[in-house]
């Protein structure tokens, strides 16, 4: 448990918990600190748009691989060098660690010795990297209170943006889920009670 961020209200606040310490603990994994080059699959999502605003904020280069080209802004405006809708835009092997967010599986990406880390346990195990020496890990996010408890500092102190692309009434369930199928989200579907 931990106390909320105090600089936005409670809708937007409950977008942190799940993509937040997912992105965190996935970024703790990889051990990416500043001066490292990270490749984010999917850094315009929940978790995606989180990891690069924390590996931002760590110091670290981050290029970004998107699925829209509406999205290629936000990356950029969050700090994102490279920012591209095509895999095969980014350089074989010239990453310090990549973080896959949907099972993108750009493992050519990772430099020998890297780290590689996927959320996306849909997408199947990723491939084994161990003959080039990169350590690879399929993340579950798991409870922390104290990651927590950082992340809601973060976003009082303007390192972490959090994004809410609508709310709806427990009255009007069918009509979020309507939207988050359509895609094309600018951030969380939030119900509220």
């Amino acid at each position: 448990m931990a106390v909320a961020p105090q600089t936005v209200g409670l809708v937007e606040a409950a977008t942190l918990p799940l993509p937040g310490l997912t992105a965190w603990q996935t970024l703790n994994w990889l051990a990416v600190s500043a001066g490292e080059r990270l490749l984010i699959a999917g850094a315009a999502g929940a978790v995606g748009g989180v990891a690069l605003q924390l590996a931002r904020a760590r110091g670290v280069a981050v290029d970004a691989l998107v699925s829209r080209d509406a999205q290629v802004a936000f990356a950029r405006g969050h700090g994102a060098e490279v920012v591209a809708t095509d895999p095969d835009a980014f350089r074989a092997r010239s990453y310090d660690a990549v973080f896959d967010t949907f099972g993108a599986f750009l493992t050519d990406a990772v430099a020998d010795g890297g780290r590689y880390a996927s959320i996306a346990t849909q997408a199947g195990p990723v491939p084994d990297l161990s003959a080039r020496g990169v350590r690879t890990t399929v993340n579950q996010v798991h409870e922390d209170g104290a990651g927590l408890r950082e992340l809601a500092g973060l976003v009082d102190d303007g390192s972490l943006r959090l994004r809410v692309h609508a709310a709806f009434g427990v009255d009007r369930i069918r009509a979020a889920h309507r939207r988050f199928l359509r895609g094309g989200l600018s951030g969380k579907i939030a119900v509220t009670f």
